[in-house]
Order: structure tokens, then sequence, then C-alpha cells
């Protein structure tokens, strides 16, 4: 797994790309949880290039939404590949997190309170 980030329009644009699971989750934590440590406050998770989410994926993107909205942020989840988005829709995140299908879409959307 690899994470790209990008800053657009004051909002940090984290492009997950490979597999979330397991081996990568504690990364991912370690990111994303060091971006909100540094005040990183409204995040998009662009998710295109990841081909492959598991359950420790999932523990892992639950570990890093609780703090952020604990501290009064906002996340939006882009682009889910067909794959991620049927996890996403079996496990109920779909009803949790909010999730779109274009990039301007999860900046705007990240930006209202």
């Amino acid at each position: 797994m690899e994470i790209e980030i990008t800053l657009q329009d004051g909002i940090h644009v984290l492009k997950v790309s490979g597999q979330l699971d397991a081996l990568s989750g504690a990364d991912y934590e370690q990111g994303v949880n060091r971006l909100v440590a540094e005040g990183a406050r409204r995040l998009v998770l662009d998710f295109g290039p990841l081909v492959y989410i598991s359950s420790a994926g999932l523990r892992a993107l639950l570990n890093t939404s609780k703090p952020l909205m604990a501290q009064g942020g906002a996340l939006v989840y882009v682009n889910l590949q067909p794959s991620v988005r049927e996890v996403f829709e079996m496990t109920g995140l779909l009803s949790l997190f909010k999730v779109c299908d274009s990039l301007p879409e999860a900046i705007t959307l990240v930006q209202t309170p």
C-alpha cells in the first residue's frame, strides 16, 4: 500500500493505492493519525487505486475516523473500486461514511460542516 498526499483547496487528499490489509493497516493508521496530530481536520481519501481491502483494513478506517471526528473533523471517501465498494456495502460502512464518485464532489462535501 502507498499513500500519496496532496493539498487541494486547503483539503488533504490522500490517494491510497494497492491493498489495505493486516500488513498495511498499521502504516495507513500511522499516516492518517500523523496528519490529524499535525492539525489536518478535512480529509478526502481517494481509493481509486485501492484494489483490495480486508477486515483489518476496515478496522484501520474506523480507528482513524474516530479521533478525527472527535476533534470536529470530516472525511469523505471517493472513487471506490467495485470490489472495495462491495465491502463497504456488505459491512454497512456506506451508511457510516460519506462516499462519492468524483474528487471535486468530495472536496465540496468535506468542506461542508
